[in-house]
């Protein structure tokens, strides 16, 4: 295992904040937009943790497991005690496909970097 590093995971630390905020934010707050935009937004906020994620370290496992957790507690939450929210088991869907997004286009770009070295 790679060693802990404040720089790496600085990124992931203000991401998962962000998003929480903005998930657990009154729902009247949102902008609307076209049908299912909600669910591109989750994909690309999940996208947006699982590259944190994996530039944090973390491998592409332990990064599939703790977001696909932490998909489902935001719903849950999101359902239970979050004003004007509701939790979805299609937007956890959209978190799971952002997760493998993530993952992916980190793994493009690493390797790309590691072509040009």
């Amino acid at each position: 295992m790679e060693r802990f590093t404040w720089r790496r995971s600085a990124p992931l630390i203000v991401a998962t904040v962000t998003i929480t905020l903005m998930l657990m934010s009154p729902g009247g707050t949102v902008p609307s937009g076209p049908p299912h935009s909600d669910k591109v937004t989750h994909a690309l906020m999940f996208a947006t943790l699982a590259f944190c994620s994996r530039y944090a370290r973390l491998s592409p496992a332990v990064t599939l497991a703790w977001l696909a957790a932490y998909g489902v507690l935001t719903e849950v939450l999101q359902a239970t005690i979050a004003v004007r929210r509701s939790g979805s088991v299609w937007d956890w869907c959209a978190d799971l496909v952002g997760i493998g997004v993530g993952i992916g286009v980190f793994a493009v770009v690493r390797k790309a970097r590691a072509a040009r070295s």
